[in-house]
């Protein structure tokens, strides 16, 4: 296996980015609050707060070279319920085009992720496609907003597997092809752990010309049948964006010691960033997917670098 330093060394073949906030900085931008106090005041507020809060993660990632980022769901409280009556677009319009401007001059690769249980693709009930609908929705027109190009993506699970898992694979599949064109060009689909593995997910994503986000520590936890290799993995949901012609995405993590299988540990394990780059086919973005978010990105810059300066090696971009 190669080493660190060796890995490091084709560090033009790969970018690291976190997950919506920054422990350095302190912030989130994804204040929010109880839907009983969603008054229009009080979301207008918070989304004032919460725009401003991500400028200064994106300020911050353009001067650490951090050109992939997350920005969480609660950017736009409610953004998706019908509590937020506001149109927030319109009034905080000016405000996205100058965060769109700096993502676009610092190469920022943006991505929204909404959790599994505010938006799925194998439900068969109405509201709980209508509510997905809606969570999709506001998602793109979040990156829309942002003027970001088509390799960012909403990131989406599969969902649940009942009544049975053929009839939640059909609902995926119907879901999918009454989507409006815009918005599915949007979507990326991900295995999980729990549910839907990897060679189970592929056949969705390809079908529907929907590219697929590769997670490590998802492979490890729920293994497809037969056996998929980190290898394969990241081979075959390359290719579903390759064939879009965008550069592929992947999540890396690494198992929390002592907690349930699938649980984040605070930073990525050297050893899971080794085999993980080593099976890279194709240059790719890696999300950390750490408890120590932009911390854990400097932890594996600042090792790396520690160890090619032993070899007189030029480290990477600094924390």
């Amino acid at each position: 296996m190669a080493s660190l330093s060796q890995v490091m060394e084709g560090f033009d073949s790969y970018r690291l980015g976190y997950v919506a906030q920054s422990l350095t900085l302190g912030v989130s931008a994804g204040h929010t609050c109880r839907l009983a106090g969603a008054t229009p005041q009080r979301l207008e507020s918070l989304i004032a707060q919460n725009l401003e809060e991500l400028q200064r993660l994106l300020e911050f990632n353009a001067s650490r070279g951090i050109e992939v980022f997350r920005i969480g769901s609660s950017l736009i409280p409610f953004g998706s319920h019908p509590v937020n009556t506001l149109s927030w677009w319109k009034t905080f319009g000016r405000d996205f085009e100058h965060l769109a401007r700096i993502a676009r001059r610092s190469n920022q690769r943006l991505s929204m992720h909404p959790s599994p249980a505010g938006a799925s693709l194998s439900s068969r009930h109405a509201r709980v496609r209508e509510a997905s609908l809606a969570e999709l929705r506001y998602s793109a027109r979040v990156l829309d907003l942002l003027e970001a190009g088509p390799e960012s993506r909403v990131v989406l699970h599969v969902g649940g597997a009942a009544p049975t898992r053929e009839e939640a694979r059909v609902a995926a599949h119907r879901f999918l092809d009454e989507m409006p064109e815009s918005l599915r060009e949007r979507l990326t689909i991900e295995h999980d752990d729990k549910v839907w593995s990897a060679r189970e997910v592929l056949p969705l994503a390809r079908e529907h010309g929907v590219p697929m986000v590769g997670d490590n520590l998802h492979n490890a936890v729920l293994a497809s049948t037969p056996v998929m290799s980190l290898k394969e993995l990241l081979r075959e949901a390359a290719s579903t964006w390759t064939a879009l012609d965008l550069r592929p995405k992947f999540h890396l993590a690494s198992q929390r010691p002592q907690a349930r299988a699938g649980a984040h540990s605070d930073r990525v394990d050297p050893a899971d960033f080794r085999k993980m780059v080593a099976a890279l086919p194709v240059p790719a973005d890696l999300m950390l997917e750490a408890k120590e978010k932009d911390v854990a990105v400097f932890a594996l810059r600042q090792l790396a670098n520690a160890r090619r300066g032993r070899r007189g090696g030029v480290g990477a971009p600094a924390p």
